[in-house]
């Protein structure tokens, strides 16, 4: 508990240890489907955070899923594709100050042609009138049309590259911990009892309702190690198993 409170937490909840670095290829319309990787939610996280203090990963899979050494395997995992993205972005950062230095060729003429239309319409008289201000105004403009890019490209493009590596650093030294679902916690779970009571109400004898009872239990466990928000999951669990007991 100390080392929790001394590292920031970061809780996942996934179906599977590869949804860490990959989404499932499932339905995309599913309510149980997550729509980012492991990785990429940790990674907002911490960049959403100013603190340089240890990360803790506090993952919870399905116990068919934990197995021994499975940690490890993710936390060496972890740190290779880590390091791999940190190469790529400072890969990516040189190739974004070499595109600004790149783009400089043309925003130099540009910036040249509109200082000498500035200073050329200090001609123009009288110094007060339209085509004055006009080649004045112009002129500033592709001064800064000239140079806004390139320095944009160099000076501030990469530092989103900087900032990323930062937190992949702190990323690939996380501690991770890998704990089980926990079936029937939460407001929206249907305990076997709840699901019992469903088929409780056919011939108690009947072979028919004692298939019927073995169905509604798979499909209870089925359902049993997923977490959704709102009500929704509890409606479609009991639609579901109603649905069985009719004898479809």
């Amino acid at each position: 508990m100390l080392a929790a409170r001394k590292s920031q937490v970061i809780k996942l909840r996934l179906m599977h240890a590869r949804e860490m670095f990959e989404l499932p290829q499932t339905d995309l319309f599913s309510e149980y489907r997550n729509f980012l990787t492991g990785v990429d939610f940790c990674l907002s996280e911490l960049r959403g955070r100013q603190s340089f203090r240890p990360v803790r990963l506090e993952i919870s899979l399905p116990p068919q899923e934990i197995d021994h050494g499975m940690a490890e395997r993710l936390a060496r995992t972890l740190r290779r594709y880590c390091e791999h993205r940190v190469h790529y972005n400072r890969r990516e950062s040189r190739a974004q100050r070499f595109g600004g230095i790149s783009a400089l060729r043309i925003g130099v003429p540009l910036c040249v042609l509109g200082l000498a239309l500035t200073v050329g319409s200090d001609v123009i008289r009288p110094p007060d009138g339209i085509p004055h201000t006009i080649a004045d105004q112009l002129g500033w403009v592709l001064v800064w049309i000239g140079l806004w890019f390139p320095l944009d490209q160099i000076v501030f493009y990469p530092l989103f590259y900087g900032r990323e590596s930062r937190v992949l650093r702190q990323l690939a030294g996380a501690e991770i911990v890998l704990t089980p679902h926990e079936p029937g916690s939460g407001n929206h779970a249907v305990t076997a009892a709840a699901a019992a009571a469903i088929f409780d109400r056919g011939p108690a004898q009947s072979a028919d309702a004692r298939r019927n009872r073995q169905r509604g239990t798979d499909v209870l466990s089925s359902y049993s190690i997923i977490d959704v928000k709102d009500g929704l999951w509890h409606g479609a669990l009991r639609a579901e198993l109603n649905y069985i007991r009719s004898g479809h």
